[in-house]
């Protein structure tokens, strides 16, 4: 039996890494999507960050929700049960044919199938692995973005400018049914007596939601995860459309960019986290705002960068930076919350990150508009977020 349980347990860590690269694909989908489907539908600007942000807003509303049905269901439940709505949905999504068609299904994404895995993916690395084991399984999921910025769009350009956004659409349902098959095969099924267990230690330990917002710690993270999180998923969902538009890049052009970048928060997200964890100990909101600095100055020059090659290259050192900063950002709350105050402190700093990606798409597409189809004011608010995220993460207390 004690042979068994390493493969048991490696299994799993496959097949929720295989679930989180499938949330990420889902994620950078819509970037390159949304190009040929602008074109067709003559989507503005503005309409297209419409219909990013939609997913955002109902990921946001859900997160709480979420967690009181993982609690009641199980997170094998919800974990299945979240692929395969992305499966769904992204074959819905291949028969849209209005703005409000978009926007409704995205909305229904972020609520449905999005907003319970990571929470779930969490909890099963908590049930399945020891405490010693746990911080490097939570690494190897999280460097998901990084594989799925790296292979997603060198995949998705050649198919929808092949094959088209539907039947792009189409293969991603296929791929979301087989990694649900894939976890309804690896998740260990008599979760419930570990479940019923947290449950116990939950119940003596409760405290209000009051208490946990009167600490101004949460708040300070939260504006940081805003922050940081209007330049991240600025960066992943409107480059496609600046590297097309403003640079005259073809779809696959555009890919390769982009994918440097993704192999770069690869390299960040794993050696990043190795470093700052054995190095940077009760260091880490230095590093924060060092690295959101870097990423935001990166991320303004590279507007200014016309060699391809070394555009690809500053927009990657802009994402490796900025990678680094999340996840070392993200880590903070494991050092300065405890037992019962954890969870809900999380929740809301987690929340504001989501809000980040909400605000940023919609935003994004009313500065372009308002630029006549230039980029440089959204290259200046991704300066501004960077900044901001440095100066608020300053006013945190550690200790």
């Amino acid at each position: 039996m004690e042979k068994k349980e390493p493969k048991k347990t490696g299994l799993l860590l496959i097949a929720l890494f295989l679930g989180y690269t499938m949330v990420y694909i889902d994620k950078l989908s819509v970037g390159y999507s949304l190009i040929p489907i602008s074109t067709e539908f003559g989507l503005e600007p503005a309409a297209k960050g419409m219909i990013m942000s939609a997913f955002f807003l109902g990921y946001a509303i859900m997160q709480i929700p979420m967690g009181l049905v993982i609690n009641k269901v199980g997170s094998r439940v919800v974990l299945i049960g979240s692929v395969l709505g992305m499966g769904l949905f992204s074959l819905l999504f291949g028969f849209g044919t209005s703005l409000i068609m978009f926007m409704s299904l995205r909305f229904l994404t972020g609520l449905l199938a999005h907003s319970g895995y990571a929470s779930s993916a969490s909890k099963e690395i908590t049930m399945n692995f020891p405490p010693e084991k746990r911080t490097f399984a939570q690494g190897i999921l999280l460097s998901s973005s990084g594989v799925a910025g790296f292979i997603g769009p060198l995949a998705l350009s050649p198919i929808i400018t092949n094959a088209g956004w539907k039947n792009a659409y189409l293969i991603l349902t296929g791929l979301a049914v087989a990694i649900a098959i894939f976890l309804i095969i690896a998740i260990p099924r008599n979760e419930k007596s570990k479940e019923k267990q947290e449950a116990v230690v939950t119940k003596t330990e409760k405290i209000s939601i009051l208490v946990i917002w009167s600490d101004v710690r949460v708040w300070i993270l939260f504006l940081s995860a805003f922050f940081i999180n209007c330049l991240l998923y600025g960066l992943s969902s409107w480059v496609p459309s600046f590297l097309t538009g403003e640079r005259g890049l073809d779809l696959n052009g555009a890919a390769v960019i982009s994918s440097v970048s993704g192999l770069f928060m690869l390299v960040g997200s794993i050696g990043g986290s190795y470093v700052v964890g054995k190095f940077f100990q009760n260091k880490e909101k230095a590093v924060v705002a060092i690295f959101a600095i870097l990423g935001a100055l990166s991320s303004f020059g590279s507007y200014y960068v016309q060699n391809l090659v070394l555009l690809a290259i500053v927009m990657g050192l802009a994402n490796f930076f900025l990678i680094i900063s999340f996840v070392t950002m993200m880590s903070i709350p494991l050092r300065i919350f405890e037992g019962a105050k954890f969870a809900p402190s999380y929740g809301t700093l987690a929340t504001g990150g989501i809000l980040g990606g909400f605000v940023s798409p919609t935003l994004i597409g009313k500065l372009v508009e308002m630029s006549n189809g230039q980029y440089i004011s959204t290259f200046i608010f991704f300066l501004v977020v960077g900044l901001l995220t440095a100066v608020t993460i300053m006013f945190i207390k550690q200790k």
